[in-house]
């Protein structure tokens, strides 16, 4: 089981993560690229259980298409995203990848609303792409 170790960009908020990877993706949809300021998210899902967060994190709340809830943890302080968690999986929460120390852990295995990427996103052809969320 991999430990991944990560913090925001002034240090007031930090984590450490150690179980099993559920997933990870490139988010293209434009939330994503206009919450990071880049053309995609990407992000790296573990349960919540396994995650400890030491700092204080405020929140954005919002729905997207699915009528979801996702809620949005950056640093008051810098401004720095660090977590994405969806009300219908309570259970997960989504690392952004940015924020994580150890960078060879990265290893996004599909990307999502390619419908709306930046037309200049090269994608990984050895990855599944779907036009919207699958399922």
């Amino acid at each position: 089981m991999p430990k991944l170790t990560g913090n925001c960009l002034c240090g007031n908020v930090s984590f450490e993560a150690e179980g099993e990877i559920a997933m990870q993706g490139n988010c293209h949809c434009t939330d994503c690229q206009q919450v990071t300021g880049a053309t995609h998210a990407t992000l790296v899902f573990m349960h919540t259980d396994d995650v400890a967060v030491t700092g204080e994190t405020r929140q954005y709340e919002h729905k997207v298409d699915s009528g979801n809830v996702l809620i949005k943890d950056f640093c008051p302080s810098c401004g720095s995203q660090l977590f994405s968690t969806n009300k219908a999986r309570a259970n997960m929460i989504g690392l952004r990848a940015g924020s994580i120390n150890e960078k060879d852990q990265i290893r996004p295995q599909f990307n999502v609303f390619v419908s709306s990427k930046v037309p200049c996103t090269i994608l990984d052809v050895n990855i599944p792409a779907f036009e919207k969320m699958p399922g």
